[in-house]
């Protein structure tokens, strides 16, 4: 019976280790290679959960078996009774200790380590949402293993429509109105190819509204007007405040992706990674296009329309580091702190071929970190402006792009069309979202233009 009980004592201080060890994992996305560590982990803890349980209950058969009445046993001698008393004690201790070990693996469980479905962290509740969206793409196709996972985690599979909103614990989405609660895998690499495409996102103000109709931003340029100094008796002249108003709109932007009905059935394929990253490349290219150098007209304003005059360039065919000096101080100091240079990477290129009279690189500081920059400002490279130097281009923007306001309308719709392609054995997924997109301060982003 000790060394049983020294037996648990092991496998649970194993267990906390192997625990620790999974909340240190718990806290942030995980890595393929993580993720696999996650699952051979989970296993492990299962196993010591298992071998404890196993000890205890060959414990407790002892016990029962100590505890049977003997009703043919003679009573004992009284040498005999001090004995058995002690045999007693002891074995009220030892249960006294299995029951209280007990009581702290099922509370370190509650705290941290996995059970079927616990949270939208653990892996095996991802499993399951990677599983019930895998069968909501084979909708009719799905298998048992599919339809049993979107039982368990609440998905439609006949509704051909799912409004995709990122994993947040304890979301509660209701999936009769088509919500779903997206793998965390999904959506991730869906965000960071439109990211990819689109480096204005890492930069601009991004608002999310619920609804599409039109939202004012308030703006105020006061910076003309001063106090003045005031005299015994003389009344303050009021100087009034001018408000402007930009409005942002909602423009739709959708792609379509066509999946063979045979690829769907192969469950070798993470195919949700494969459409979130096609549908987000496409999105995300078209958002960059826009929001570069969108008209403003019917459409979403792009960084370099909605920019203000900054310096024109002694040549329509070069850029000289003069210019980009000239450019950095047309733009009002205030902005200094937050500004940033923004060019295409071929404009970039010929900057940083710029030399001396002596052959010296003129450009220098670029190689500090893997963050292009220039003159000590962060370089953002947009493929969507200008790529080559030639007259009138606008080459080169610097300024504050939090003024850049990016507007999301809901949540991305993914809708499934089963019959549009179905006499050619294939699956259309189309992917919906809403926007609008403005320069809410001009002053605040200057451009250089070719001459």
């Amino acid at each position: 019976m000790a060394n049983a009980t020294l037996d648990i004592r092991k496998l649970l201080a194993e267990r906390r280790d192997l625990v620790a060890k999974l909340d240190n994992l718990n806290k942030r996305e995980l890595s393929p290679e993580e993720k696999a560590a996650w699952d051979e982990l989970t296993a492990k803890v299962a196993e010591l959960d298992s071998k404890v349980a196993a000890i205890e209950d060959a414990i407790g058969s002892d016990e029962a078996a100590e505890e049977a009445p003997m009703e043919d046993v003679q009573a004992p001698a009284p040498a005999e009774e001090v004995q058995q008393n002690s045999a007693n004690l002891d074995n009220l201790q030892k249960r006294l200790l299995s029951a209280l070990e007990k009581a702290e693996r099922q509370s370190v469980g509650r705290r941290s380590a996995p059970a079927f479905v616990r949270d939208l962290n653990d892996a095996r509740a991802r499993k399951d949402k990677d599983l019930a969206l895998r069968g909501w793409l084979l909708g009719n196709r799905a298998g048992a293993e599919h339809r049993a996972a979107a039982q368990r985690t609440g998905l439609d599979l006949f509704n051909p429509n799912l409004t995709l909103t990122a994993e947040t614990r304890d979301n509660s989405t209701s999936s009769s109105a088509g919500g779903y609660t997206i793998p965390q895998g999904f959506l991730a690499e869906l965000e960071k190819k439109q990211a990819f495409f689109n480096p204005l996102l890492n930069v601009a103000r991004v608002i999310n509204t619920a609804e599409g109709n039109t939202l004012p931003m308030p703006t105020i340029d006061d910076t003309s007007n001063l106090a003045a100094l005031g005299a015994e008796g003389t009344a303050v002249t009021a100087v009034d405040l001018t408000f402007g108003t930009v409005n942002l709109s909602s423009y739709r932007l959708e792609s379509l992706v066509i999946a063979s009905n045979e690829l769907l059935r192969d469950t070798g394929i993470n195919l949700e990674t494969e459409i979130g990253g096609l549908l987000g490349e496409r999105i995300g290219r078209k958002q960059s296009a826009y929001h570069a150098t969108g008209t403003g007209s019917s459409q979403p304003e792009g960084v370099v329309t909605g920019s203000s005059a900054g310096v024109t360039a002694a040549s329509a065919t070069a850029i000289a580091i003069n210019d980009l000096i000239s450019l950095c101080n047309s733009l009002d100091a205030a902005y200094w702190p937050n500004a940033r240079f923004m060019m295409h990477q071929s404009v970039w290129a010929a900057i940083l071929k710029l030399q001396d009279s002596q052959g010296r690189p003129l450009v220098t500081d670029y190689i500090n970190g893997n963050q292009p920059k220039l003159l000590g400002y962060e370089v953002i490279l947009n493929n969507n402006m200008a790529s080559s130097i030639a007259t009138t281009n606008k080459t080169v923007l610097f300024g504050d792009f939090s003024k850049y306001y990016i507007r999301q309308v809901g949540s991305l719709e993914l809708i499934r069309l089963n019959e549009l392609y179905a006499n050619k054995y294939q699956t259309g997924f189309m992917v919906v979202s809403f926007e609008d997109a403005k320069v809410v301060q001009s002053a605040a982003i200057k451009r250089l233009t070719q001459a």
